[in-house]
């Protein structure tokens, strides 16, 4: 994804799997929009596969600086279960989203390397399977103008990518904007325009 305010994430939960030397891989993958999410989404995992052999997992939450991740190899070698499920995440640009691998041991060792292209193949196989959903980062801002600027700021709003909220109708107009981070110079710029060209009357704030 081109740009850097923006990530996929999961829109539904979604399983795949496949067998590998006699052992079943099942990758589950879900929506996490925080971290007690993530718990409560790889605790149900446990429980529907209690005999399970390993649930391995990962989790990525937020972008950018707040963004926040985990894994886990649950008794596999270190770093051939956990991190090779981060990676793929990772390079998929997922995040918003816990991805669990439970593997039932069919009596063939794989292999440090076997283990982790396994666990990599059933988390890619779960990211690829589900239908991603766009995520940008926005902050909300307080607008405030007069009425009849309201078209001006309509326009500049559409032409930086922002949402126009609710509106406060006072003595003056107050819309709450959602603004992506990538767009916030540009939409500043477009209401110090705007503001210049009403002599002050437009201000605007983080909300």
């Amino acid at each position: 994804m081109a740009d850097p305010w923006s990530y996929w994430s999961p829109s539904v939960p979604v399983r795949s799997e496949f067998r590998e030397q006699s052992s079943l891989f099942i990758g589950y993958l879900s929506p996490a929009a925080s971290e007690d999410e993530a718990a409560f989404f790889l605790r149900s995992v446990r429980r529907e596969f209690h005999d399970a052999t390993h649930h391995c997992w990962a989790y990525r939450i937020g972008w950018n600086e707040g963004l926040r991740s985990r894994c886990s190899d649950d008794g596999e070698p270190s770093r051939t279960a956990g991190a090779p499920i981060l990676a793929a995440l990772e390079n998929h640009e997922v995040s918003d989203a816990c991805l669990v691998v439970v593997r039932y041991f069919g009596g063939v060792k794989l292999g440090t390397g076997g283990l982790a292209r396994a666990y990599r193949r059933a988390a890619v196989a779960a990211i690829e399977a589900t239908d991603l959903v766009a995520r940008t980062l926005c902050e909300d801002w307080l607008v405030s103008l007069p009425y009849a600027a309201q078209g001006a700021l309509r326009r500049a709003a559409a032409a930086a990518g922002v949402e126009l909220l609710g509106a406060i109708y006072d003595e003056l107009l107050t819309f709450t904007a959602r603004v992506p981070l990538g767009s916030a110079g540009r939409f500043s710029a477009a209401l110090r325009e705007l503001s210049e060209a009403w002599k002050g009357g437009v201000a605007w704030r983080s909300k």
